[in-house]
């Protein structure tokens, strides 16, 4: 839970006026509801680190990775699941 609540307070302090940092915050929102409404499905549970999105939008957010970490996504060598 500590993990959580750090991911989230260096989240609100990133500055959500750039579109990326928006962006970035969309896509974990996305990630995260997708996850939620759909438990079983299996491509929810995994986000490819390759991905030109992801990479454009979550990592470049400072937060954004060790949000997903707090939340039981590990890291494998080209994904998170």
């Amino acid at each position: 839970m500590a993990a959580l609540s750090k991911a989230l307070q260096t989240l609100s302090l990133t500055t959500t006026t750039s579109t990326n940092n928006k962006a970035g915050i969309n896509m974990l929102y996305l990630y995260l509801r997708n996850l939620s409404n759909h438990p079983t499905v299996p491509r929810y549970h995994k986000i490819y680190t390759n991905n030109a999105t992801y990479s454009k939008n979550v990592v470049l957010l400072d937060g954004g990775k060790e949000l997903l970490k707090s939340v039981g996504f590990e890291e494998f060598a080209s994904f998170l699941e």
